[in-house]
């Protein structure tokens, strides 16, 4: 496991995903330095009254998401002209933020291999739409969100913002005052 901080606060850190470059591609370098292949990103819970807090991230190896593509799971959901999409979970308790399949399918089973592989435009606007959507469900629910990815039921990227730590495997960051 990998703990990172940006010397910033959650809101810097969301202000920065939303509008601005050098802080989404800070974070993909950060990504892209892991030493590992496949890899969960998970971050604390985060409510509006919490966004002065340093903003945190963990990467924990997960050796099982470097597999072969789900291409069919999200299909419905991709978009043509869209690099990245959002939309409900299946169980709509959560939001799922996922890329749109560009050339190679191989470079969307994970999130360790979409920062190295994918295209730069497609992983800025990941990042940018993970911050658009952090944003506006903070401001629309008081409740604590957990942003992370998974990925161990669909081999395809996708950001969780979840209303409860469903699928964190580290359990500091499960706890909503962490």
């Amino acid at each position: 496991m990998i703990h990172h901080t940006s010397g910033g606060t959650f809101a810097e850190a969301i202000d920065g995903l939303t509008g601005d470059p050098s802080f989404r591609a800070w974070l993909t370098n950060q990504l892209r330095a892991a030493p590992f292949r496949a890899f969960r990103w998970e971050t604390p819970a985060v409510t509006a009254p919490m966004l002065g807090r340093p903003f945190e991230f963990v990467l924990v190896e997960d050796r099982h998401l470097a597999r072969r593509p789900d291409l069919r799971s999200f299909a419905e959901h991709f978009q043509p002209d869209a690099d990245v999409v959002a939309f409900p979970s299946l169980g709509r308790d959560a939001v799922l933020i996922a890329p749109c399949p560009q050339g190679d399918p191989a470079r969307y089973a994970h999130l360790g291999v979409f920062v190295r592989e994918a295209p730069p435009a497609q992983i800025d606007a990941l990042w940018a739409r993970v911050g658009r959507e952090v944003s506006a469900r903070i401001a629309a629910n008081p409740a604590p969100v957990w942003t992370s990815t998974a990925g161990g039921g669909v081999a395809w990227l996708h950001v969780r913002l979840d209303d409860r730590p469903k699928y964190y495997v580290h359990l500091p960051y499960a706890d909503p005052r962490s």
